[in-house]
């Protein structure tokens, strides 16, 4: 069953998440409003098929039946009939992002599932933004968790706080070279042996 509409929906697209939105629940959503606006489309009009009726005879008094061939529109493919001509999209997600966060999501459609890949493949830059809230800690370390300690934070400052997470972001960064190396190394390895 082809469509215009359907044969022009694939490729890929950005779409905002908002935080406290599952990303599944955004791409359902995403795929029901396509397949309504593919399923608003005006169906193609129905064929004629020739139908033998039993009648009377026209101008005849007597109470004789005649068969007559008429037009009638084959209903199989009418939409109250068959139902919706489109129930499910093939919509591919490039990541996932976590309830509470939000951001850009990249979505595909049909055959641009296949360049999802090839998306991921490029390791595009990402930035992150991270919030926090000092002085409060929760059970499950989010803002919505169950407040478990609750402290005084007048002695943080800026310098402290810029200090620290240039500690956190070498040890990152060293332990990201110091994987890449491994990696090489065991890349190399089954060559050296040969």
């Amino acid at each position: 069953m082809g469509s215009p509409g359907l044969a022009r929906l694939h490729g890929l697209f950005a779409v905002y998440k908002p935080p406290g939105l599952k990303w599944l629940h955004l791409r359902d959503t995403i795929e029901m409003q396509l397949l309504k606006g593919l399923n608003a489309c005006k169906p193609p009009t129905p064929k004629q098929r020739v139908r033998f009726l039993l009648g009377p005879m026209e101008g005849s008094e007597e109470k004789e039946l005649t068969l007559t061939a008429t037009s009638v529109p084959t209903l199989t493919n009418h939409p109250l009939v068959r139902g919706p001509a489109f129930t499910s999209l093939k919509i591919g997600v490039g990541h996932r992002l976590d309830v509470q966060a939000s951001g850009v999501l990249v979505l595909a459609v049909g055959h641009g599932c296949r360049l999802l890949t090839d998306l991921y493949d490029t390791h595009l830059t990402k930035a992150y933004t991270v919030r926090g809230l000092l002085g409060k800690a929760t059970d499950n370390f989010q803002e919505d968790g169950r407040l478990v300690e609750k402290t005084t934070y007048d002695h943080v400052t800026r310098e402290k706080l810029e200090r620290i997470l240039s500690v956190i972001q070498g040890s990152h960064q060293k332990a990201l070279v110091i994987g890449a190396v491994r990696a090489r190394d065991a890349a190399a390895a089954p060559e050296a042996g040969a």
